[in-house]
């Protein structure tokens, strides 16, 4: 069986796939993974077979014009209005890339002619390959906790966008409202309650966060309790330079009760670090070092909502602080709080006091320590991507049969 991954240049988006694409190389099947140019670096990292289709859109521009920063609601305004504006962007964003990296997309499948084409929920220029060249097709998720399908119009309801619809017009086919099946790493416990139902093949979360050598000190047992702040790789692009001084803020605030302090800097430009202030000599900034490494040896962590480290954090059972602005990370962090495993700070409610009080909470209190036991167990009962393997070479047969 040959197997197509694919995903939009996005680090978050490819890492949560590595470990199925893996599975499906040593079950052994061919694999190749397609995205556009930017993430071949990233892609050749991981040691799967890439192969480079279309081209990168302009994202920096979305982000110059705060397209994704949450907009106050007024008096008499849902607060559920806020979240839509940013994912009707959101999405108009995912269709330029699809129309960006389809064509190639296509070229690529025409030529290799893969039997599945295994895509992230947001690359939309997977399902529209599979229809043009009538190859099925698997959306992988990528762990959130609430579903964010930007092809639905206000993402919770049943009728798909019209841009959505527009992206296989241009082709002459119908569109592909659903895929075969979802791949889910979310465990159950963790999803958002309610959602409308899809066809889930359940799947482990297994961390996969890139390369990196492990330092020396990390090997050391810690003298106090190790705390973790990571900012995560978009927020500064999504939300401006500010959020770096926020974090320096917030890094200085855990490292206020005495303990050390791992502060991750490798997504941000070198020129802007020193917005993060002076900091305190309990707090050690690192650039790229794998979280699933870092955080095994910290008793909690700060971050953003960011799924990617929710779900890391989540597997290696340690309590988080989430400090949310955006919707995935709000969602995400409501989630991990209503299991017990982790407290809730919303960006605009920051102070050195309020950080102080959930870091603290989070050591002292047992009952986080357990709910975040509890997560990883739940976590570790789900089935390997070895054994979502059979069904994806179940959907590939079927379709050669028809």
């Amino acid at each position: 069986m040959r197997v197509l991954f694919t995903t939009y240049a996005a680090r978050p988006h490819f890492y949560p796939m590595v470990p199925l694409a893996w599975a499906c190389l040593l079950a052994g099947h061919e694999v190749r993974f397609a995205s556009t140019p930017s993430l071949m670096d990233t892609v050749h990292e991981s040691g799967l077979p890439g192969v480079s289709v279309g081209q990168d859109i302009d994202a920096e521009s979305w982000y110059r014009r705060g397209t994704f920063v949450p907009k106050p609601v007024a008096e008499d305004e849902p607060e559920t209005n806020v979240w839509m504006r940013v994912t009707d962007q959101l999405a108009a964003k995912q269709f330029s890339v699809c129309e960006h990296m389809v064509d190639g997309l296509v070229d690529c499948c025409r030529a290799w002619r893969p039997d599945l084409i295994v895509h992230d929920p947001v690359t939309f220029a997977g399902p529209v390959a599979g229809q043009v060249l009538g190859i099925p097709t698997v959306s992988h998720l990528y762990g959130l906790a609430r579903l964010l399908r930007l092809d639905i119009k206000d993402w919770v309801g049943t009728e798909h966008r019209a841009g959505y619809l527009d992206l296989f017009t241009r082709w002459g086919v119908e569109p592909l409202l659903d895929p075969e099946v979802w791949v889910d790493p979310c465990p159950p416990g963790l999803r958002w309650p309610g959602q409308n139902p899809i066809n889930r093949v359940q799947m482990r979360y297994v961390p996969y966060n890139g390369p990196g050598a492990e330092p020396d000190w990390l090997r050391q047992p810690p003298a106090r309790p190790r705390i973790l702040v990571s900012w995560g790789t978009s927020q500064q692009k999504k939300l401006g330079t500010g959020i770096i001084e926020l974090f320096g803020r917030i890094a200085a605030g855990v490292a206020s009760l005495g303990v050390e302090v791992i502060l991750t800097v490798g997504a941000m430009d070198p020129a802007h670090r020193e917005h993060l202030g002076a900091l305190p000599d309990n707090v050690r900034t690192v650039d790229w070092v794998p979280l699933t490494t870092l955080v095994q040896s910290c008793r909690a962590i700060v971050h953003t909502g960011g799924t990617g480290m929710m779900m890391t954090a989540a597997a290696h059972g340690v309590p988080q602080l989430g400090i949310t602005k955006i919707p995935e990370g709000r969602f995400n962090v409501e989630r991990l709080v209503a299991v017990g495993a982790a407290r809730h700070l919303p960006q605009d409610q920051v102070t050195a006091d309020a950080v102080r009080e959930h870091v603290r909470a989070l050591l002292e209190d047992g009952s986080y320590r357990d709910g975040a036991a509890a997560l990883r167990q739940e976590i570790e009962e789900q089935p390997l991507p070895a054994t979502v393997v059979p069904a994806l070479e179940e959907i590939a047969e079927k379709a050669r049969a028809r």
